[in-house]
């Protein structure tokens, strides 16, 4: 056995692997063989090179282990397409011959875990219906790999959202978004809708598939499909807020932007002004939105009576904060120049749940952090805004009392921080960095 679990085949020629109701038996052409329990061969997998001289007879496999296969997502492969570092077609149609994808997925553990398994079958498939379009006969095992891919979320199996099967690149529109990027998460699933089993199927089988995903969660029947297509964003905020309300933990939850707030955020909710004051724009926030629980987080400075800061005072950070240059010199002794607006909104996806926000501001100009909570000067305008539980205003240094806040030392690098609870689960957060100088 190797370090990583795998079988050693030391012996030249061919292997069989023979199912007992107990026990696996492993046997060297001409050799004497190894008895393996189930519970010790679940663990152990055949190396990927060694798979072509390994025959499985017997009884049916509960388990077979693949390591070495490797799957590579269409954004990576070069080729557009998703692929595997090592072909196991030949493979895969001998399994395929007497059982269904679904069911393979069960039996096969391949490199290590059941998202590779659900990943590298799926690519397999994929050939087959780029090569016959639409209708492809593989189309009945897409859907069946679909549902075995729900039940594995239903256990809590963690959903495949950073595995890219379908890519084109960015076109001639030119906004560096490619023109489709669709996770293999939401092309297993989109398989399960009513619309695609309906169109692709017709009478015992299509009846069947339906009753098969109703089994799982017949939610699954009428969950927006998501193409991926970069013209296609209210379809990936529902499907975002599906996932969320199943409790699916996808990793794309968030968008994290520099710009304009929900028209939620503002007065009249018409996308102009803040609730908390005319004259204060909805615009220039580095922006946290939840798409999946229906959270906006929003913080920016500005020039107290002046607007917003000059953008040549503000670097836009890659992880989604930013940074303001301020002055240090107080506008009075009792209030800086600037103030922090802020504004916690809660989206339409949002409507059914409750949130708890929390705004805290760090009055340590050094390295250290030293925040105060700051929440209940948002409740001021609670009772104005479009959902409840929404919280915003804006906040000037100087309102603190000196033993907290010294105006006339205030240079250093403060951080102000955003947070958004479900069920006391931190779910987002936005941070904006104040240089003072």
């Amino acid at each position: 056995m190797n370090a990583d679990g795998s079988l050693e085949l030391r012996q030249d020629g061919d292997y069989t692997v023979e199912y007992y109701n107990n026990f696996v038996l492993v046997r060297p052409e001409g050799g004497r063989p190894t008895i393996f329990d189930l519970t010790t061969w679940s663990e152990r997998s055949i190396q990927v090179e060694d798979l072509g001289r390994v025959s499985f007879e017997g009884g049916e496999p509960d388990n077979i282990g693949i390591s070495g296969v490797g799957f590579i997502g269409a954004d990576e492969s070069g080729t557009q397409q998703a692929e595997t570092e090592t072909d196991i077609d030949e493979f895969l149609a001998e399994q395929l011959a007497t059982t269904d994808a679904g069911s393979l997925a069960q039996t096969l553990t391949i490199d290590g875990s059941k998202a590779n398994t659900f990943a590298v079958i799926w690519e397999y498939l994929d050939d087959g219906y780029v090569a016959d379009g639409y209708y492809a006969p593989v189309n009945e095992n897409f859907v069946r790999l679909g549902i075995a891919y729900a039940d594995y979320l239903e256990d809590g199996g963690a959903p495949l959202t950073d595995l890219i099967g379908k890519f084109t690149p960015d076109g001639p529109d030119g906004d560096l978004v490619p023109e489709r990027l669709q996770s293999l998460h939401d092309n297993l699933l989109g398989n399960l809708g009513r619309d695609a089993i309906e169109d692709r199927f017709d009478g015992a089988l299509e009846a069947e598939l339906i009753a098969a995903v109703e089994a799982v969660d017949p939610d699954l029947l009428d969950r927006t499909y998501y193409s991926g297509a970069d013209n296609k964003g209210e379809d990936y905020d529902a499907v975002r807020a599906y996932d969320y309300d199943k409790g699916y933990a996808r990793t794309d939850f968030i968008d994290r932007f520099f710009g304009d707030l929900d028209d939620r955020a503002t007065d009249d909710q018409d996308g102009d002004e803040m609730i908390f004051g005319d004259g204060n724009s909805a615009t220039n926030y580095a922006v946290s939105r939840h798409e999946g629980a229906g959270v906006e987080l929003a913080l920016k400075a500005k020039i107290r009576f002046g607007g917003d800061v000059d953008e040549d005072d503000v670097t836009y950070n890659a992880d989604g904060t930013a940074t303001f240059d301020l002055e240090a010199t107080p506008a009075s002794t009792d209030r800086m120049e600037w103030n922090i607006d802020w504004a916690a909104t809660i989206t339409e996806a949002g409507d059914d749940d409750d949130f708890t926000f929390r705004f805290l501001a760090d009055v340590d100009g050094s390295a250290a952090e030293d925040f105060v909570d700051l929440t209940e000067t948002g409740s001021e305008y609670s009772d104005d805004l479009f959902s409840d539980g929404d919280l915003q205003n804006s906040w000037n240094y100087g309102f603190f009392t000196d033993d907290v806040f010294d105006t006339t030392n205030a240079a250093g690098l403060y951080t102000v921080r955003l947070e958004a609870y479900d069920a006391d689960e931190l779910i987002a957060a936005q941070e904006i960095y104040l240089d003072v100088a």
